[in-house]
């Protein structure tokens, strides 16, 4: 994702994206769609070859590809974990360099929504507008506190696939309800989507402004808004509920992972 975004961004000619992948075969794929792409065999020579570097792995195999990599981090590197599980001292009580965070979103696709931003300590002022910089090419970067970035990116980073659930549900409801074809629903609620999407963030909409424009009193979508209010009421609620539980449940077997990597390290 985060290839495809910085490689057809403003900046594909100022930059070098270099990548690794632990399946040859993704990586080959890669290079075949992105011939301009520079491609290492491990995360070692991957860090040696890069002066901006994101890391992009599941939470549990973090701590063994951060101490694998550690050799080869020099004090002038970025590193940017994209694992909220990870928190900043604990990276920044590790790595010589500079430290970020940043929880992308799969709307970079379309080098659009919001990437969330933390920055280390150690970062300075420029570092930090650096890093803005380059992630404006391929979104909106939006610093947020890291105590906050469970909820918030439930919102920027699972959020299209909270809404894309519903969405899809809408459209689907439209062919069993009214009998039309599933492509022709899907393109009318996608269409709907984008507009709608466009009156948010480029003439100035607020929700509350779409749904009074469009839900007249005594109208038709005044009665829809009605069936929807009583199934709605507190079920994102119970949504940021579980995501918090999971997140929490990631954090602990990070946390366990690093202790097995420090463990087995000291036996070596």
């Amino acid at each position: 994702m985060l290839i495809r975004a910085f490689v057809t961004s403003t900046l594909s000619s100022e930059i070098q994206v270099v990548a690794c992948n632990r399946s040859p075969e993704k990586l080959a794929q890669l290079q075949t769609r992105y011939p301009h792409l520079q491609v290492c065999a491990t995360a070692e020579e991957t860090v040696s070859a890069s002066d901006v570097v994101f890391l992009c792995v599941k939470p549990g195999d973090a701590p063994d590809v951060i101490n694998r990599v550690l050799p080869y981090l020099r004090d002038d590197h970025t590193f940017i974990s994209i694992n909220s599980a990870i928190l900043l001292e604990e990276m920044e009580a590790i790595l010589p360099c500079r430290v970020h965070k940043v929880i992308p979103s799969i709307t970079q696709v379309a080098l659009a929504g919001v990437s969330l931003v933390m920055h280390g300590s150690r970062t300075t002022h420029r570092e930090r507008h650096d890093l803005e910089s380059l992630l404006g090419a391929i979104s909106k970067p939006t610093v947020v506190e890291e105590a906050d970035l469970r909820v918030c990116s439930d919102l920027s980073s699972c959020g299209p696939a909270f809404l894309a659930t519903l969405l899809q549900e809408f459209a689907m409801a439209a062919v069993r309800q009214g009998g039309i074809p599933r492509d022709l629903a899907d393109t009318l609620v996608k269409d709907m989507t984008s507009g709608l999407g466009k009156l948010l963030t480029e003439e100035g909409f607020e929700f509350g402004d779409v749904i009074r424009r469009v839900a007249v009193p005594g109208g038709i979508t005044a009665e829809g808004i009605k069936v929807l209010q009583p199934s709605m009421s507190g079920i994102f609620d119970q949504l940021l509920v579980t995501t918090r539980s999971k997140a929490h449940s990631h954090g602990k077997k990070v946390a366990e992972a690093a202790v097995k990597v420090e463990i087995s390290e000291f036996e070596d």
